[in-house]
């Protein structure tokens, strides 16, 4: 199969999207255009990916700007 001649590093990649996507396969198989429909699950299964990347980068800015009320105490101590 094509997927086989896949650079091991994609194929890795490839396959845990296939396993997030089939979980969305109850949806994808009623459409009228399965293929297509199972393409945009993985777009979907992606962009979610790259929106919860995004909010923990977002979520660990936060943390970094945010004195540490601990530190500063015991830095005051010497």
């Amino acid at each position: 199969m094509w997927q086989d001649k896949l650079d091991p590093t994609i194929k890795e990649h490839f396959d845990d999207l296939l396993k997030k996507v089939v979980k969305e396969k109850s949806a994808y198989s009623n459409a009228n255009n399965p293929s297509k429909a199972q393409l945009w699950s993985a777009l979907a299964v992606l962009t979610k990916e790259v929106s919860d990347l995004r909010l923990e980068v977002q979520r660990l800015q936060k943390s970094k700007k945010k004195p540490n009320n601990k530190l500063k105490k015991a830095l005051r101590k010497y």
